[in-house]
């Protein structure tokens, strides 16, 4: 089952998220700093762009098979998330892997790739034909941030995060209707994204 931690222990509650791209990473870390939250967010560096990959060592830090600057990772009080996109996670073999998993540890998933959060907060966008560079270009164009090198990502957005929750919400549900499998390639877009926010919002 996926680990969760008692409300009573928020104050020492730490959320380490473990991110294959550095998009997310800079996106997190705004986050944590601009709301001077009470948890610490640590990315977790997995060294490694496939999925699979990456929740197999986020699964052996939760299960205290090793320490990430001399932290280990608390049972009781702590929350794993893993963060990826389609990106190189193309084939069945390591969606049925990611799917197995997902009772395990949670999954953050976005397809065509994160940045599809990060446009979410302009509007709803429902084309299946978006690929990376589209929606980097969107971004770019509606809400005026180069995804690849901005510093400010969340503090720049988060006027409009409720709405950017809506969106990512309305677009899952249109999955769901449709009986598309969220965790693969058919899922375009998506963003899981807003499921961290809501864990964070527990944190505040």
């Amino acid at each position: 089952m996926v680990r969760r931690r008692p409300t009573t222990l928020k104050k020492t509650s730490k959320l380490w998220i473990s991110c294959e791209g550095k998009t997310e990473k800079r996106y997190f870390e705004n986050l944590r700093v601009t709301e001077k939250l009470r948890l610490k967010i640590v990315p977790l560096e997995a060294g490694v762009t496939r999925a699979d990959q990456i929740l197999d060592k986020a699964l052996r830090f939760q299960n205290g098979e090793f320490k990430i600057n001399k932290d280990s990772f608390d049972s009781e009080r702590d929350i794993i998330v893993c963060v990826f996109d389609r990106d190189d996670n193309n084939t069945a073999d390591v969606f049925e892997t990611i799917r197995s998993k997902m009772g395990e540890i949670k999954i953050i998933y976005s397809n065509p790739c994160f940045e599809f959060w990060i446009l979410c907060h302009d509007g709803y966008y429902n084309s299946p034909a978006y690929d990376q560079r589209q929606v980097c270009d969107l971004v770019t164009e509606k809400l005026g941030l180069q995804t690849k090198t901005e510093t400010e990502l969340y503090e720049k957005t988060k006027e409009k995060i409720e709405d950017a929750k809506t969106h990512a919400k309305r677009i899952k549900k249109v999955h769901e209707d449709a009986g598309t499998e969220l965790i693969s390639r058919d899922s375009t877009p998506l963003s899981l994204a807003y499921e961290i926010i809501e864990i964070i919002d527990e944190f505040r």
